[in-house]
């Protein structure tokens, strides 16, 4: 893995690290390699969900996590 990839997955997990619950989505790899990455730092028990998605407005981003989220509960 190119070392500007490594770059950003690293400051993608420095963002994500506290959080509770991580939605993981998009099309391509890129989600499979973030969630070995995640389960490399130990953040693996705060994943969700991962799915393939297409391309999204970020109005699309929205509601999928609103819904994703209300129907966790």
């Amino acid at each position: 893995m190119q070392l500007q990839c490594r770059l950003a997955y690293d400051a993608v997990i420095a963002s994500i690290r506290d959080a509770e619950s991580i939605l993981i989505f998009g099309p391509g790899e890129a989600k499979d390699e973030l969630k070995k990455r995640l389960e490399g730092n130990n953040l693996s028990g705060s994943i969700v969900g991962i799915e393939t998605v297409d391309k999204m407005t970020e109005r699309q981003i929205a509601v999928k996590i609103r819904h994703h989220f209300a129907e966790s509960r």
